[in-house]
Order: C-alpha cells, then sequence, then structure tokens
C-alpha cells in the first residue's frame, strides 16, 4: 500500500500506469476519524502485480483529482464515491449523479448520516418483551437501531 499526498494522486496513478500497471481494479473511499481515504487498486494485466495507492482528504476539504485522464475506467468508480461519500473529483468528465436522486441530504455511506429506513422501521430489540431476571427487573434493555441517534426524528439527535 502506498500513501500518497492528495496533490500528488493523479501523477502517482500516472506513474504506475506507464510502469505497466494498467488497469484499474478498484477506485473507492474509507471514512476515518479525521477525514476520508480515497483508495484505488491497480493491476498488471496477466499477472498478480498489484498496487493500492490511498490519498487522505481532510474532513473540511473533500476534493482531489481525477483519476480518468489516467484510467479511463475510473469514470463509473469517481461517480459512485462522488456520491455515496461526497467526495469532488476535481476534473471528471461527467460529474452527475450515478445512482440516486440529488438532493436527498447527507452521503449514504458518511458515519455521521442517519439511515431513515432504520429510524422507521421497527427495530426488533426495541419492541422484544423483557423477561424479568431473578430480582424482577428487566433483562434486557432496549436497543436503538444500528446508524440511529438517540432523539431521531424528534430533532434532539439530528446531525
Amino acid at each position: 500500500m502506498r500513501q500518497v499526498p492528495r496533490e500528488e494522486w493523479r501523477g502517482v496513478l500516472a506513474a504506475l500506469h506507464a510502469s505497466g500497471l494498467a488497469y484499474l481494479d478498484l477506485l473507492t473511499a474509507v471514512e476515518r476519524d479525521a477525514g476520508l481515504e480515497v483508495v484505488a487498486r491497480v493491476v498488471r494485466p496477466g499477472s498478480a502485480a498489484a498496487e493500492v495507492v490511498v490519498a487522505a482528504l481532510p474532513a473540511d476539504d473533500l476534493r482531489i483529482d481525477s483519476a480518468v485522464p489516467v484510467y479511463p475506467g475510473a469514470a463509473w468508480h469517481e461517480r459512485e464515491t462522488a456520491e455515496m461519500f461526497g467526495i469532488e473529483f476535481a476534473g471528471h468528465p461527467d460529474p452527475r449523479p450515478l445512482l440516486l436522486r440529488t438532493g436527498l441530504g447527507a452521503p449514504p455511506l458518511r458515519k455521521r448520516t442517519v439511515l431513515v429506513a432504520r429510524a422507521v422501521q421497527p427495530w426488533p430489540g426495541e419492541f422484544e418483551p423483557s423477561l424479568p431476571d431473578r430480582a424482577g427487573s428487566p433483562s434486557r434493555r432496549r436497543a436503538r437501531p444500528l446508524g440511529v441517534v438517540d432523539g431521531w426524528p424528534d430533532g434532539g439527535g439530528r446531525p
């Protein structure tokens, strides 16, 4: 795995392409505490040679150069990653949304995004009856669905 500054992202990918790693296998993002990381895996066709390139993006500036001029197959990957994580790929030839309608709020794969379906559907742990333990008190506490903060949707816990 090769960590690169985001300013060198496209240049490093171009150098790898020139060295024979001519196939883009994967391009996505991973959310970390300090921001996001853009991850690309490039492969040399016909061999097991591969390289993973990672560039960190701070949470307040989610912008990186597009890899499409080097790997044209990155166009779909970048559109999906932009839509799901809110990253802007500078110089992308077609930045239209790929899967979701525009204006739906926060990017769905970010940790701070509350998934509405989890908040409006009954969650089994919240509605199962508690069996009393030997002392007569409930043995289980009610659980909230994963990804739903306390107080949502009444406005108390919205991000």
